[in-house]
């Protein structure tokens, strides 16, 4: 993970902030997303965000290397989500 995302993760994952970020799907297709950041899950070689989207009611998992101008965003929180991972899979997460 790059300088750039972990400066804006680090205090999202710890404060239970919201975070922002361009996102380019599979297809180069960018949206702008608002997410509320649960995990991190690593496969390698690959690094995944794993966060709710309120605006789509879902569990979504973004690759890391898909994501840019990342921000955590002040004056937001929210509660821990249960998220569900296959056996074997471990996921990181933060208090």
């Amino acid at each position: 993970m790059g300088p750039t995302l972990l400066h804006a993760f680090e205090p999202a994952f710890l404060g239970r902030r919201h975070l922002r970020f361009r996102y380019r799907d599979a297809k180069g297709k960018e949206s702008a997303r608002q997410v509320e950041p649960q995990a991190m899950l690593i496969l390698p070689p690959l690094w995944y965000l794993v966060a709710w989207d309120p605006s789509r009611q879902d569990m979504r998992h973004f690759r890391m290397d898909r994501i840019s101008a990342p921000n955590c965003l002040e004056g937001t929180s929210f509660t821990r989500r249960h998220v569900q991972f296959k056996d074997g899979v471990h996921p990181i997460r933060y208090a």
